[in-house]
């Protein structure tokens, strides 16, 4: 027997997908959010012992830059000739690089584990602030109910590992505004409005007030 709970479905039709620009708005909060709390979290860790060596390797090869510039009596062309060629400036240099890519996946995930799965969890209908903001929830198809809570975290899990931090290799602070928009152009282009996101994990975005739970 099908029993659908008393929530208000506009026009009649059930679990409808919410509007374009609904999307759009609700995605605009969420980065919104995830930059700020990046930026504050990133702040936060590199005034922490995590950042000590972080710290060393930056000083090191800025120790190297200036001592080859002095050598190269302030000639910046040939400061990085030689540069280029230093072995020990090139290790220094990636190390830095490296620690710093670590501490701020380490910001990242923190930011949007609190965003993308603390919140999310916490709400019955699995919503963002964005979400939460624009009147849409996440809905697990196969089971014609809200998301349930190892769909949140398989959702958390793709789009930190297979989303931001790939991206963030090749992109750098552009992956908070690429990835977005990546999900929004492939919204566009199905039926079902999903990202690659929903459809590893079976769930959509519907209008909250839409919602009716099939038992």
């Amino acid at each position: 027997m099908t029993d659908y709970n008393s929530s208000p479905v506009p026009s009649g039709k059930h679990n409808s997908k919410p509007v374009f620009l609904k999307r759009v708005i609700s995605t605009g909060f969420d980065v919104v959010s995830l930059f700020l709390l990046f930026m504050v979290l990133t702040y936060i860790i590199t005034q922490t012992p995590l950042a000590a060596e972080y710290n060393r390797h930056v000083e090191n090869y800025r120790e190297i830059e200036k001592t080859v510039l002095q050598q190269c009596e302030h000639d910046l062309n040939k400061a990085r000739e030689r540069l280029s060629t230093d072995q020990a400036y090139r290790d220094e240099m990636f190390a830095a690089n490296l620690h710093g890519y670590l501490l701020k996946g380490l910001a990242r995930g923190i930011a949007e584990a609190i965003l993308f799965l603390i919140i999310p969890l916490s709400d019955p209908a699995r919503g963002t602030i964005g979400r939460r903001l624009t009147g849409i929830a996440l809905f697990d198809e196969s089971r014609q109910s809200y998301a349930r809570w190892y769909q949140v975290l398989g959702r958390f899990v793709f789009i930190f590992v297979f989303e931001s931090m790939t991206l963030y290799l090749w992109t750098g602070i552009l992956t908070f505004l690429l990835v977005p928009v990546l999900r929004l152009i492939m919204v566009m282009l199905n039926r079902k409005d999903k990202t690659l996101c929903d459809y590893r994990t079976f769930t959509m975005l519907i209008e909250k007030t839409s919602y009716s739970s099939i038992h």
